[in-house]
């Protein structure tokens, strides 16, 4: 897979819960072919310098090695509910302006998660099952993310009623 092709790849699959920009992916690559855990596997010239790399024995070992330990505490940086919590009246109707926003990219992913899953091979296999888990994760993210910004859209539209618990 060349760069391109990997970024590609991964805002298509693993986008909802991993981003990397193309410079950060490339800049890897190359520090992953010095050490021995990618390789150059074809060039071509498209009217474009494409390279495609391929894994190595050490670059699975590394993986096996890195799949072993126990997953690294998640950052949660979410600019929209920074600008909530430090935000006062005068600045509502551009905070329901982002919120539909919101609400609108989750309905487009929501849509595009079903396709992927429509896409997933029906094989009864346990690799399926982790891209299914992995996906239903990102389901349930979207329709929480949907339901609180509805949630935060009427009672915006409706301040007099107050925070209630649901």
């Amino acid at each position: 897979m060349s760069a391109y092709e990997l970024v590609k790849f991964s805002k298509e699959s693993i986008g909802l819960f991993w981003n990397e920009s193309y410079g950060h992916i490339h800049k890897s690559i190359k520090k992953l072919e010095l050490e021995g855990s990618v390789s150059v596997v074809e060039e071509a010239e498209t009217g474009r310098r494409k390279i495609v790399y391929g894994v190595t024995q050490q670059g699975c070992d590394q993986l096996d090695s890195w799949l072993a330990l126990p997953p690294e505490e998640s950052v949660m940086r979410n600019e929209l509910l920074m600008k909530l919590f430090v935000s006062d009246e005068r600045h509502i109707p551009q905070l329901v302006t982002f919120l539909e926003e919101e609400l609108e990219a989750s309905e487009r992913l929501t849509a595009m998660l079903a396709g992927i899953k429509a896409s997933v091979p029906g094989v009864e296999s346990k690799q399926v099952q982790l891209w299914l888990l992995t996906l239903d994760y990102g389901e349930r993210y979207l329709r929480m993310t949907i339901e609180w910004c509805q949630h935060a859209l009427e009672l915006l539209d409706h301040p007099n009623r107050g925070h209630k618990n649901e």
